[in-house]
């Protein structure tokens, strides 16, 4: 497994493309929501992207995932 924090990853932060009357946050103000630029998905949570089944990063995420997930 890839983990979703290291330097050869590729995502970005989703910036907001509205003013702040419309979603609450100022225009350029990073939203919170993360896409990865392999397969255009994204999500709040970067342990959570749906990615295309054919993205190389399906399988990255992050330590703190793998210690609550997969140590049980």
């Amino acid at each position: 497994m890839k983990d979703a924090l290291a330097p050869d990853t590729e995502y970005k932060l989703i910036r907001s493309e509205t003013p702040v009357d419309v979603y609450g946050f100022k225009l350029g103000e990073p939203t919170g929501e993360i896409e990865w630029e392999e397969c255009g998905r994204s999500h709040l949570n970067i342990d959570e992207i749906p990615h295309t089944e054919d993205c190389p990063q399906r399988w990255a995420c992050t330590d703190y995932w793998r210690e609550r997930f997969l140590s049980k």
